[in-house]
């Protein structure tokens, strides 16, 4: 906003120093930190996402750890010293350092702790799946019947004409069979439910099968996204900007044969419905066009994130044996989606 001139019957001011608004201070801040985190801890989403970055960066932290411990281990040695032997465990062998092998050792029973106690915050995880089912078929049942019918009778159509339906209620079908199975297991494991260990084997891994499945439709709908915002973003590129009255000074309308008066008529309405009023409000629009496609993007940006560290973990899980043998593969990937995710909770703590 430009600062008002004075004319020729005022006497001129001094300029006034500017009016900036003084950075929170730190209590201030703190306090706004210590709220966001709260919100962030108390909701479900929240909290698993936290839990989830403790839990896929142990194999990280625990490396760290064990490599310290050797790089101590070896500094005795050159020194002369005698280190306590490292008793078995991920860091067995390891003289001197004693305390980061224990540490790491601990950390990582803690990591598996953690990762239990995630199995059990989504005991109930199949509420809101069949909350999402209800509210996009109303009669469950019969829509499903149908929906599978088609499926199984007209493949090709099913595949090459999809409803807007077709791909959320596969995710719901996928997730459906994919809870189930999880608590099976688990149950299985603490010896609830009366399970062989080759059967309990089998439970997880179709779990892990059709979580697979799931991220693999969920790419499938981000490639989607993806193209939607592009044409938005190209579609706001090539907009043009209102024209206000001052930028139209010095231009003259077309002449027409009407009459003078209403010459100067069409002129205020032309400049009328883009000036003041209208340019402020078209204005004002386009910044929040511009503002919602902001973060539209920035939230496909974080599911492609997210899906970017699950899609090799469910695909390395849901393979009898596994792609890879080094958890520190599982524990980057792991991060990377635990990352995402609690960028979006985080996000969501915004005031």
């Amino acid at each position: 906003m430009s600062e008002p001139t004075t004319t020729s019957k005022e006497a001129p001011k001094p300029a006034s120093a500017p009016s900036s608004r003084s950075p929170p201070s730190l209590s201030t801040r703190s306090r706004v930190l210590l709220a966001r985190l709260t919100k962030l801890t108390s909701t479900l989403p929240g909290l698993d996402a936290s839990l989830m970055l403790f839990q896929y960066s142990s194999p990280l932290v625990i490396a760290l750890l064990l490599r310290l411990a050797t790089l101590k281990s070896r500094y005795n040695l050159l020194r002369g010293k005698r280190g306590v032997v490292a008793g078995a465990g991920a860091g067995a062998g390891i003289k001197g350092g004693f305390g980061l092998v224990q540490l790491a050792e601990g950390w990582g029973t803690a990591a598996l702790s953690v990762s239990e106690a995630r199995v059990i915050m989504r005991a109930f995880g199949l509420l809101p799946i069949l909350q999402w089912l209800l509210a996009i078929h109303p009669s469950p049942l019969k829509s499903l019947r149908s929906f599978l019918l088609s499926a199984v009778t007209s493949p090709s159509a099913f595949l090459n004409h999809p409803s807007e339906k077709t791909l959320p209620t596969l995710q719901i079908l996928s997730l459906l069979a994919y809870y189930p199975l999880e608590h099976i297991t688990w149950l299985s494991r603490k010896g609830v439910v009366p399970l062989s260990v080759q059967r309990t084997g089998l439970a997880e891994l179709w779990s892990v099968r059709f979580w697979a499945l799931y991220v693999l439709l969920e790419i499938f709908k981000l490639r989607g996204t993806y193209l939607s915002l592009l044409s938005r973003t190209k579609a706001l590129k090539q907009s043009k900007p209102a024209v206000s009255i001052k930028e139209a000074e010095g231009y003259e309308l077309p002449p027409s044969s009407s009459s003078p008066g209403q010459n100067q008529d069409q002129e205020k309405n032309a400049l009328g419905s883009s000036g003041s009023t209208g340019a402020g409000s078209t204005s004002a629009d386009a910044v929040a066009v511009r503002e919602t496609l902001k973060k539209d993007w920035e939230a496909w940006k974080t599911a492609v994130t997210i899906n970017s560290g699950y899609a090799p973990l469910t695909l390395h899980w849901s393979t009898i044996g596994g792609l890879w043998t080094n958890p520190l593969i599982t524990g980057t990937f792991g991060s990377l989606a635990a990352f995402g995710s609690l960028t979006n909770a985080w996000r969501a703590t915004a005031p």
